[in-house]
């Protein structure tokens, strides 16, 4: 299934906030998420998912309140 990452502003949450965002989206099975990545300073937070395609991640984040500034899919991965 493709993945995709995306990138959100959270300034405002506090990191308990952060937390019980990143639980309500695990436990929505509508789209599998990988692992979520951010910096309180930055005001940032990556999500990494997958899904059948884009509107369906965008809408899965749309349903959460989680208004993206950008969604990418991952086509190539290096380590």
């Amino acid at each position: 299934m493709p993945r995709y990452i995306s990138q959100h502003t959270i300034a405002c949450l506090t990191r308990q906030g952060l937390q019980a965002v990143i639980a309500d989206l695990k436990r929505d099975e509508t789209v599998k998420c990988i692992r979520f990545v951010s910096d309180s300073l930055e005001g940032k937070l990556l999500c990494e998912f997958e899904a059948p395609d884009k509107e369906t991640a965008l809408a899965f984040l749309v349903v959460h309140n989680m208004h993206p500034q950008w969604v990418m899919r991952v086509e190539n991965e290096w380590l």
